[in-house]
């Protein structure tokens, strides 16, 4: 019934569900998929499976308490005190190397005696700092008087150590040696800086000098020798040995001080900065990820050169598995709006939150409201912080485990140190003419991403694609139809002035022209004459730029006005124009004539009204040029025609020479 597995106190799974009926299979499997219990061992060739007792949710567990009859703890066999113990190479290196003022190294034996001793106290911390431990000893008082009781009790010729035998005095020890280090262990006899004072002003200097960044100081031994030259001049103690300057810069206390200086500040963040542990979500669409990096992989570009390009890629937190990509020359908006959509696409729900990485074009994807209608919540990842960035870790697997089969691999990133991470560019190089095109690359990447999807998950041992399409997902949405539209189409965060050619805006310097049109593919003529200089918000689907949607932007927020297709395009010279194009350009005109038509009868009337009429003042109203011709009779009027073609055969300078041609000019009308 119950059993520790590395040293958790566990319950036989097949027990809850066939024996005790505590729950059903069913309601076994669902808590688990949603994280209420973790497993801790698979069951299967011959093993069973292991429920983590504390994991399980308190019902469960009072249930399990009742059955069996007595506290599980105490019911359990015990793993005695050695059973804990682990080995600690790193303070056996600690010690091998440590250093005594003279130049000697410590003792064997006393090598041995201070790895023993800290392996012991490494046991004592992890038993009264692991809550379930700590219980099966009988809680934190009883736990350091039973500990006690067994560090006095270890054979000699297996642990070599001179602890106390009094709980109260281990528990000062153990808390004195977590607080200071291995160095602690060490015996004041032992410690090199009992001969050698560094003064408080000679410790600021040496600070000082090790964490300059533009005059670096390379080594201990150059520190060494200016120190005494500064001592001489200041009147401090000669130091005498190296060490005592390594004793100081390297102390827990002083060490955060210079090491941001000297390695980079985010170096320090890494090494000294709390880092949050976390665990993944329960089931699929919780958390989606999504970020660019390099295609690792080369490919021969038009020009015959060696290439390599962008990929961006959305991946489910929980399956790991690769929902949506885009490959282009450069991440930018596009590229991740590509991306978003078919992961969308793939899932058939929204997710409840996704992170990105803040670069490229999310500005625009933020500013035209496109991550905010994909998820509820919409975050950043932490900058500099690639721990924060749970899908570089993954994509860094698909690369050695997948891309890295094929033999034009770029190898990982630049920080990759093994030699199994870098490209085998004798290879690449020798096969330059037999790289893949970039099309080829595409498909081949397509291939990876699907073997990577299939592949069994590194901690379930399931495939990635069985996880996902398994699990579901109580708190997301699913994606119709009609969400596609409203999901997909991007808003320009700058409005367009509409002009007498209609609308005209460049995206990703390509220049796009729109005219909105009536069902029989004419111009809407009414709507240009009333919107020439008015502004207009524009929503576009960048994978289709063949319409777009135009809105005003009013105090209660966007309103549609209609829908503009790109303008229609016909020939200027007619030996080129197709039958279409000709019969088009007739309406056109015929269409606009009626306009002008129209727009001047509507405003004689008004004038007309009101006794404001150029004949009604005693002279003569002009005709519209080009649609109306003198009534007969009538004096012919100079032609404006002829004036701006007169106009235009003058030649001046300045705008002295005008008076007399232009004079000129009406004489001739």
């Amino acid at each position: 019934m119950f059993e520790y597995y590395e040293n958790t106190l566990c319950v036989q799974a097949s027990w809850l569900y066939e024996e005790a009926k505590i729950m059903s299979r069913s309601n076994y499997k669902q808590l688990c998929a949603r994280g209420k219990m973790t497993k801790l061992n698979i069951g299967g060739n011959g093993r069973k499976a292991l429920i983590a007792f504390e994991s399980m949710p308190k019902r469960f567990r009072e249930a399990v308490v009742d059955i069996a009859g007595d506290d599980p703890y105490e019911k359990t066999k015990h793993i005695i005190f050695r059973d804990y113990i682990k080995p600690d190479y790193q303070a056996e290196l600690f010690y091998r190397d440590y250093t005594l003022e003279d130049g000697t190294a410590l003792p064997e034996e006393t090598q041995t005696e201070y790895t023993h001793t800290a392996m012991i106290l490494n046991t004592c911390h992890y038993i009264i700092t692991n809550m379930v431990t700590c219980r099966k000893f009988g809680g934190k008082l009883k736990a350091w008087k039973k500990m006690a009781e067994a560090v006095a009790n270890l054979p000699e010729h297996t642990y070599k150590h001179k602890l106390p035998r009094n709980y109260r005095r281990l528990k000062q020890r153990c808390n004195a040696y977590k607080e200071n280090g291995y160095v602690e262990l060490v015996h004041g006899n032992f410690l090199n800086n009992n001969a050698d004072k560094l003064t408080a002003d000679g410790t600021r200097w040496v600070l000082a000098r090790w964490a300059n960044q533009v005059n670096k100081c390379a080594n201990l031994a150059q520190l060494h020798g200016e120190y005494n030259e500064v001592a001489d001049q200041k009147g401090w103690k000669q130091i005498r040995e190296e060490k005592t300057f390594y004793n100081f810069l390297y102390s827990e206390e002083i060490m955060p001080l210079w090491y941001g200086h000297r390695h980079g500040e985010l170096a320090a963040k890494e090494k000294f900065g709390y880092q949050l542990k976390t665990k993944m979500p329960a089931f699929r669409d919780s958390l989606w990820f999504s970020d660019g990096t390099k295609l690792n992989l080369y490919y021969l570009n038009e020009k015959g050169e060696m290439a390599t390009c962008q990929v961006y890629e959305v991946m489910d937190a929980f399956s790991e598995v690769l929902l949506g990509f885009h490959i282009s020359p450069a991440e930018n908006y596009e590229a991740q709006y590509a991306a978003y959509k078919m992961a969308i696409q793939t899932a058939g729900y929204r997710p409840y939150q996704i992170k990105y990485d803040n670069q490229g074009g999310h500005g625009k994807l933020k500013a035209g409201n496109f991550l905010s209608k994909i998820a509820k919540i919409q975050t950043a990842t932490q900058p500099y912080n690639g721990k924060s960035k749970t899908i570089e870790s993954a994509f860094g697997r698909f690369q050695s485990q997948f891309l890295k089969r094929d033999w034009f691999f770029t190898g990982q990133n630049i920080t990759a140190k093994k030699q199994e991470s870098k490209a085998n560019m004798e290879m690449i190089l020798a096969n330059k003419a037999n790289l893949p095109t970039l099309d080829e690359v595409k498909k081949i990447y397509e291939q990876r991403r699907r073997e990577w999807n299939s592949a069994p998950h590194h901690k379930t041992g399931r495939p990635r694609i069985d996880m996902y399409y398994e699990s579901k997902n109580p708190d997301t949405k699913k994606v119709e139809l009609w969400d596609m539209v409203d999901l997909f189409w991007v808003t320009r965060s700058k409005s367009i002035k509409a002009d007498a050619s209609g609308i005209s805006f460049r995206e990703s310097k390509v220049k796009y022209d729109y005219m909105v049109y009536q069902d029989n593919g004419m111009p809407d003529l009414e709507w240009l004459e009333k919107s020439v200089g008015k502004s207009f918000i524009i929503k576009f689907d960048p994978e289709d730029m063949s319409e777009i949607r135009l809105y005003e932007d009013t105090p209660l927020g966007l309103r549609f006005v209609t829908v503009a297709q790109t303008k229609k395009e016909v020939g200027r010279a007619a030996q080129m124009q197709e039958d279409w194009e000709q019969s088009h350009i007739r309406k056109v005109l015929s269409a606009n004539a009626d306009q002008r038509v129209e727009r001047r009868d509507k405003m004689e009337e008004i004038l007309s009204e009101w006794g404001m009429t150029a004949e009604q003042q005693g002279m003569n109203r002009p005709t519209l040029k080009g649609i109306e011709r003198n009534k007969p009779g009538r004096k012919k009027a100079g032609e404006i025609g002829a004036y701006q073609k007169a106009l235009s055969n003058q030649d001046w300078d300045d705008e002295a020479e005008l008076a007399e041609p232009t004079e000129s000019i009406f004489n001739r009308l």
